[in-house]
């Protein structure tokens, strides 16, 4: 049976950084309470006079290079963010494959957050293994900083959101990770949570009702859906190298190796690193993976992902390159 899975993989980390001292200030966040949402000391940022799909092209042709895929065999190009892209009613994706050359591919978005990702690649996967032929394109890019209003302390549960770009390649030629399994679910009722609005030409995140106890759904909504995914795969809990996830709040990545009895070691730990780099947060932990040795053929790894909405993803992969 045909499976596909991720070909290559690149993730653009901006040079560019807004420090938590220039948070704290705008906001009048006290500072103890900032470094516990913001552990690192500055977050990566896209450059204001660089457009989005600029850094996911270089993520893009980083990833082509890598897995020496011509462009011609793109059938697929997956944009995959929150939606809120450098042009109103405009495709990224489009814009993707005309600075690659890609003129055979179909280029699509997916508007998920930072689940978006893991949705795309669960699109890809399907095209992919119906024509085998073919390679798909995922992106995720998003200026996640721009839609942080710092000076609203009613925000600070998102001060600490960055920017990444990440492009994977979908393919069934040797992939270095075959995607065995994935469940998505979204519990509706916290929808309004967080809302945009628009202010100034730009697009503004708010929190715009007080609820508790969505830790506590984060814990069992992604317990729930690793152990659909572990049973599809026919996977036990013990038999996963590592569990990664978004990078968006430690005490959710905490609580949740806590439910599931997994020591710290069987994860990766980037707080204090970048800060959440929306739905490159996985990516960048696994790339670190790989190039620390602690990866084998045959070892298998799960990708929890999560998104406002709210959605949660749980992504089974096997290494098997």
């Amino acid at each position: 049976m045909t499976r596909a899975g991720i070909i290559a993989f690149e993730t653009v980390i901006p040079p560019g950084s807004l420090s938590r001292q220039d948070i704290a200030r705008l906001s009048g966040v006290e500072a103890k309470e900032l470094e516990e949402i913001l552990p690192a000391p500055a977050l990566s940022v896209f450059a204001a006079d660089k457009a989005d799909w600029e850094y996911a092209t270089e993520a893009a042709s980083r990833a082509l290079e890598q897995g020496a895929v011509p462009a011609s065999r793109l059938g697929w190009i997956i944009y995959c963010g929150s939606g809120v892209w450098d042009k109103p009613f405009w495709s990224p994706a489009a814009k993707v494959a005309e600075q690659l050359g890609a003129h055979q591919a179909h280029c699509f978005e997916v508007v998920n957050f930072c689940n978006a990702g893991a949705t795309g690649i669960a699109i890809a996967s399907d095209r992919v293994n119906a024509n085998p032929g073919k390679v798909a394109l995922v992106v995720i890019c998003d200026r996640l900083s721009g839609l942080i209003d710092h000076s609203d302390a009613a925000s600070r549960a998102l001060f600490n959101f960055g920017d990444s770009a990440t492009a994977l390649l979908i393919g069934v030629d040797q992939p270095l990770l075959t995607l065995t399994a994935c469940d998505m679910q979204t519990d509706p009722s916290w929808c309004d949570m967080y809302q945009g609005e628009y202010r100034e030409g730009r697009v503004l995140a708010r929190k715009n009702s007080v609820r508790k106890g969505l830790l506590q759904v984060y814990v069992d909504m992604l317990s729930k859906l690793l152990d659909s995914s572990l049973s599809k795969a026919a996977t036990r809990l013990d038999d996963l190298r590592f569990l990664l996830i978004n990078q968006g709040d430690i005490n959710v990545h905490q609580a949740l190796l806590t439910r599931l009895g997994l020591p710290a070691e069987r994860s990766v730990f980037n707080y204090h690193t970048n800060g959440h780099l929306g739905g490159g947060d996985n990516w960048i932990a696994l790339r670190q993976l790989l190039a620390a040795g602690k990866l084998n053929k045959g070892d298998r790894l799960a990708l929890a992902t999560s998104a406002m909405g709210f959605s949660w993803g749980i992504s089974l992969f096997e290494v098997t390159r």
